[in-house]
């Protein structure tokens, strides 16, 4: 999953995902979707403005937190193939 997170909150990430149907699997396939999405959007941006940025800056700057949590929800829906997964987000 998530390197950053303690033992604790990985138990609880994998507790919420199981909970909404959501398998070990699908949560990594999604997760590599934006990646790949979020290098991508990156590059653009960088050939736009003219200096490179990688996809953490473009995640900062650009799509802000909220923003990058809801690339992640919108590669789930795809990946589970349940378009109303996480719609409150």
């Amino acid at each position: 999953m998530f390197r950053h997170l303690t033992p604790d909150e990985r138990r609880a990430l994998a507790t919420r995902l199981a909970a909404h149907g959501i398998t070990p699997e699908q949560f990594e396939q999604a997760k590599e979707q934006a990646r790949a999405i979020g290098e991508a959007l990156a590059r653009t941006y960088g050939d736009i403005i003219g200096r490179p940025v990688t996809p953490a800056q473009f995640a900062t700057d650009i799509l802000g937190v909220e923003g990058a949590g809801r690339l992640l929800a919108c590669t789930l829906r795809e990946t589970t193939g349940r378009p109303d997964l996480y719609r409150d987000i």
